[in-house]
């Protein structure tokens, strides 16, 4: 079991990186090809790059449009990063001091996300809008939501933590340890490797693809005021 599951986890491993940089070079391509010649005008503006700093970090175009959705969206972002940031230390060797820092912070961090997914869920199947309770979001939601309900059993029961970080720094360092003799753990990283190939990687080019439509917007208002 354990060599299987190590060689899944870098076949999903490289499997996304590659998505990845497929993606964003999709991305690139066809904003360099629709943008033609760039003019000065056309460069986002301090304000627009605030705007879009903006739109990233608090969804300020789902709060126009959905502030109810907005509040549960917003809350379980910052929880995930909270609990990603907590997850570090199983990274990292040795820790830095900013990331034992966050730890309580991230440790309840862990038990709000799944009522953030919670809320998510149930707001998204009462809208009346497609595209807000597609099966994939649904499935996407469902599958964090087990992963993190995991999460928080594991923290509330022992979990070898040292054996953990061994065997994520093995994997990392091409060295790969035991699997660690934990049940729910293995649930846990298997459910993980299944969630990342279905990972939306436009979240990773959002900032980008906000500022070129901030941009765009900015060109638009400057040739109707020109006219």
């Amino acid at each position: 079991m354990g060599p299987l599951i190590i060689g899944a986890a870098y076949f999903v491993y490289a499997a996304f990186w590659i998505r990845f940089f497929t993606h964003f070079l999709l991305w690139w391509r066809a904003a360099r090809r629709l943008e033609g010649p760039r003019s000065s005008a056309g460069r986002p503006s301090a304000k627009a790059c605030a705007q879009t700093a903006v739109d990233v970090a608090l969804f300020g175009r789902l709060m126009k449009v959905n502030p109810v959705l907005w509040l549960g969206e917003w809350v379980f972002h910052a929880s995930l990063l909270l609990v990603l940031l907590r997850h570090l230390r199983f990274f990292l060797e040795p820790v830095p001091e900013w990331v034992w820092s966050v730890q309580t912070p991230g440790l309840i961090a862990g038990y709000v996300l799944p009522f953030s997914l919670v809320y998510i869920l149930v707001i998204r199947l009462l809208t009346k809008r497609e595209k807000y309770a597609a099966p994939a979001n649904v499935f996407l939601l469902g599958l964090v939501l087990i992963i993190s309900t995991l999460g928080v059993v594991m923290s509330a029961w022992f979990t070898p933590a040292m054996d953990v970080k061994m065997f994520v720094l093995g994997i990392l360092c091409l060295k790969p340890a035991a699997l660690p003799d934990d049940g729910l753990f293995l649930a846990h990283f298997c459910l993980v490797l299944v969630l990342i190939p279905f990972l939306p990687t436009h979240i990773f080019t959002a900032p980008f693809v906000m500022m070129e439509a901030r941009r765009r917007e900015q060109a638009l208002r400057l040739v109707m005021h020109e006219k």
